[in-house]
């Protein structure tokens, strides 16, 4: 019981406002991932050998990797947006794919994604809320319900 606790605590701060975290070095990424590789092992003490891969481990809990988690909170916020117009002032940043012919994306429910030159303007949500947005499946785009565009999206990037 204290694991799981100790387990919650860490990974709710782990996870908290990750956002951020998009674009930043990979060496700062991969301390975060060992963290959370860590994590599990103690989570899992009783059922994993030292041997035993860290991938693994994060699969058998459910648990994202740290980039995809990232990747996973922007396709989320995003969607709410793109649904519900909620929160406002993200929905007002994103801009839906409209062609100057008439295409087949049309009917994608893509985003339009701004330009920028910048490593640092690439962080931003504008940029890559619909970048990310615009890589997922249809079918996970046009999932009816909160609940089951994250259920779509994590099994998605579980297959990835």
């Amino acid at each position: 019981m204290a694991r799981a606790v100790a387990a919650s605590l860490t990974q709710t701060r782990l996870d908290f406002a990750n956002p951020v975290l998009l674009g930043i070095s990979s060496s700062n990424i991969n301390k975060l991932q060992r963290v959370q590789n860590c994590l599990a092992r103690v989570v899992l003490l009783n059922q994993s050998s030292p041997s035993t891969i860290s991938t693994s481990l994060l699969s058998l809990l459910h648990w994202l990797p740290v980039p995809k988690q990232i990747e996973f909170k922007i396709a989320t916020l995003t969607y709410q947006s793109v649904t519900f117009g909620q929160p406002t002032y993200l929905s007002s940043l994103l801009t839906p794919y409209q062609p100057h012919r008439s295409l087949h994306s049309v009917s994608q429910n893509l985003l339009t994604v701004p330009r920028c030159n910048s490593s640092f303007g690439q962080r931003s949500f504008s940029y890559s809320a619909p970048r990310i947005w615009n890589d997922l499946p249809l079918a996970v785009r046009q999932s009816p319900s909160l609940d089951s565009f994250k259920r779509n999206l994590k099994t998605y990037y579980f297959a990835s």
